[in-house]
């Protein structure tokens, strides 16, 4: 006879955060709320669908089930961050799986995919880590966890010519990325809407030439901050030749970079160094309650230090919940979906998210430098 754990048992268990003196608050009642991920789980982008997983992975084991004792069921879609698998990943994830919710951990591209059809599915859909501001766009069926990147172009603008007193900046662009294009444009035309200058704009695509070259060149210019709205792998790729000419500018990265790094560079860090970077979440920040337990869990699960895609899974799947929790009908998609853009000061890992009828969310933006393999936090902007 194979051993079976008692409900009761097992129910202590799930809510171990709580103490098993008390009595259970939620009575399980046997039905399931499946939640759709779409996220790239192999491929060069992997990192995001595996650390925003386990993000959620860590949340789920505080809260396995809704307040009216259904349990949620994920079902993973991975689309190696590629449009065409996002759209056919989508469609399959609403008719066939028949799920109430998605939550994507794909970037602007893929996001922006789902977006021009979002509608025809009428499927909540909340963006965990995509920025770029038309996901939310002619649709009302996307809403985003982030900040956007007219947001984050500014900020990051107005730190460099304010805060750091740079005159002279050269980006550095991915023109076939969607992300990485419209943040380089945001921070170009506000950076020199408040006088600064850009000495370069470089373009970076597989067919860019001698990078050693053009280096050299954008040296040539005495650029004072070196601008990268781009891929860590090509970050590091310029670092090096940035390095070979013994030139110290000031560089600064884009959301997202930091958590990379981490999760798929970490043998590099040393490279990078001392380089700031815009971005969620930084460590040593002073935490929420959702923060300290979703921690204390990671701690006893993982290894290593949380990222901040890794604290955007905890706070997607925490605040689906509450949008379910609010609804009558739990899987109720339009409900959720109303629910998602009327969230109001949501205590997330470091503090409130609001998002808007729009799907646009308010949140914290930070500025964090790398030091010693860590994120170090500088300022936070509201």
């Amino acid at each position: 006879m194979k051993n079976v754990v008692p409900l009761s048992i097992l129910i202590c268990i799930v809510f171990w955060v709580g103490g098993c003196d008390q009595k259970p608050s939620i009575t399980p009642t046997g039905k399931t709320i499946k939640i759709g991920i779409i996220a790239p789980f192999s491929g060069p982008d992997l990192s995001y669908g595996k650390t925003g997983l386990k993000g959620m992975e860590t949340a789920m084991q505080l809260q396995p089930y809704l307040q009216n004792g259904d349990r949620i069921e994920l079902v993973v879609a991975d689309d190696k961050n590629e449009q065409a698998m996002t759209l056919k990943l989508l469609e399959k994830l609403v008719v066939e799986d028949n799920v109430s919710t998605i939550i994507t951990f794909s970037s602007s591209g893929p996001v922006l995919a789902m977006a021009k059809v979002a509608d025809r599915y009428k499927t909540p859909i909340l963006a965990a880590f995509a920025t770029h501001p038309d996901i939310t766009e002619q649709n009302n069926f996307i809403s985003q966890l982030v900040f956007d990147d007219n947001f984050q172009g500014i900020v990051t603008a107005l730190f460099a010519r304010d805060d750091l007193m740079i005159d002279k900046v050269a980006v550095f662009r991915n023109p076939n990325s969607a992300y990485s294009s419209h943040l380089a444009s945001e921070f170009e035309d506000k950076f020199k809407s408040i006088g600064g200058e850009i000495t370069d704009t470089v373009l970076l695509t597989d067919e860019t030439g001698d990078l050693s070259q053009i280096v050299e060149r954008v040296h040539g210019n005495n650029p004072e901050l070196l601008y990268f709205p781009i891929d860590a792998t090509d970050i590091i790729r310029i670092i090096k030749e940035v390095r070979e000419l013994a030139w110290e500018p000031i560089m600064m990265g884009s959301d997202g970079f930091i958590s990379t790094m981490f999760a798929q560079h970490q043998e590099e860090i040393d490279i990078v160094d001392g380089m700031l970077a815009t971005d969620f979440f930084a460590h040593g920040m002073p935490l929420t309650p959702l923060g300290k337990k979703t921690r204390d869990v990671y701690k006893k699960t993982e290894k290593g230090t949380p990222t901040a895609h890794v604290a955007l899974g905890v706070e997607g799947y925490a605040l689906l919940l509450d949008a379910m929790n609010r609804c009558n009908n739990p899987a109720d998609r339009e409900c959720i979906n109303k629910k998602i853009r009327t969230t109001t000061n949501f205590k997330g890992v470091i503090g409130n998210i609001t998002i808007g009828s729009n799907g646009k969310a308010q949140r914290p933006l930070c500025i964090n430098s790398l030091q010693n393999g860590r994120s170090k936090f500088i300022f936070k902007v509201h």
